[in-house]
């Protein structure tokens, strides 16, 4: 990946709806060439989806993560095909080692989770397993800062314990255009919901104020990139306070880590890590020089086929 292109995709990663304009400036490149840029990516399928980042616990939701493994490979396409057109399901991931997908379920209560569960297993029976599965406490997101390592440290962190809020018939409008795509002109919102463009800016705004939506992201194919990635399972408990808090920053600091997420389970913590390929880094090492960290487990990350983080019933009713 040279600088360039590096440069794009971390300014696309932080915000989606970032204009050519301004990428110019970032990329030190005319608008055109940002835009000729952007198109090239998409049109190689470099550039997969965008995705509003909304804190689903503004809307009353536990989030639960799995880990999916398939004992009938012939079904995968169906498997796959049925999470996606799932409306709880609101991220999968193609895993490339020790599981198939990871699939994280946006649900009002457990009691809807199981039901989920279980309609999908006997759908599937005999074709697919559950191995493992972790409630959602909270998650920090990083920025990719391996891409530009001299800038700012920040972090959004979505779930946890968040009131829960109730919108009116304009935000829930504008909400859903960017829920289908974080990348919509307010021109193509007005044209769907016949708002005045002016209210779909202050809307946005009153969204982006109140923390319901905490950001604009673009999902790229990391493989195209030559980026890899792992998810580092880790059981904390002989982490003291003082640890968990110094682990918190260290995440936060630490170019390789795109997210940190506390898990209820054996293992409750979840490290997300992407690598440029060749990278001598080794995050595992240093998690493991720096905290009494005994039970781990690695599994290999890969592209994202769905991203949503809320389902679409809540918004278009």
């Amino acid at each position: 990946m040279n600088k360039k292109i590096k440069s794009l995709v971390y300014e696309l990663s932080n915000n989606a709806r970032i204009s050519t304009k301004d990428l110019g400036k970032k990329l030190k490149v005319s608008q055109q060439a940002a835009s000729y840029l952007i198109n090239s990516l998409q049109e190689k399928k470099t550039i997969l989806s965008y995705s509003t980042l909304i804190d689903p616990s503004k809307f009353g939701y536990l989030q639960v993560q799995v880990y999916v493994n398939f004992f009938d490979f012939s079904k995968r396409k169906d498997i796959i095909n049925y999470l996606k057109e799932e409306d709880h399901a609101v991220q999968i991931e193609e895993l490339s080692q020790g599981y198939d997908l990871s699939v994280i379920f946006s649900v009002p209560n457990l009691s809807h989770y199981n039901k989920l569960t279980r309609d999908f297993l006997q759908k599937f029976k005999g074709s697919v397993n559950i191995a493992e599965t972790y409630p959602i406490v909270a998650k920090h997101i990083y920025l990719r800062k391996y891409l530009a390592p001299r800038k700012q440290d920040h972090e959004v962190v979505i779930a946890g314990d968040r009131d829960v809020e109730k919108l009116g018939l304009a935000e829930m409008s504008v909400l859903g255009c960017l829920w289908e795509n974080a990348n919509q002109k307010i021109i193509e919102i007005h044209k769907k919901t016949k708002l005045n463009p002016k209210t779909i800016v202050k809307t946005k705004k009153f969204l982006e104020m109140n923390k319901i939506i905490r950001g604009y992201l673009t999902n790229f194919d990391l493989t195209a990139l030559n980026i890899t990635k792992k998810h580092i399972l880790l059981n904390s408990k002989d982490l003291s306070f003082s640890d968990d808090k110094k682990l918190l920053q260290f995440s936060l600091m630490h170019n390789n880590i795109v997210s940190l997420t506390r898990f209820i389970g054996d293992y409750d913590l979840l490290i997300e890590v992407e690598e440029e390929e060749n990278s001598k880094k080794n995050v595992l090492k240093d998690l493991r020089m720096e905290f009494p960290i005994k039970r781990y487990m690695v599994i290999g990350g890969g592209t994202i086929i769905k991203q949503k983080y809320i389902p679409k019933h809540n918004l278009f009713k």
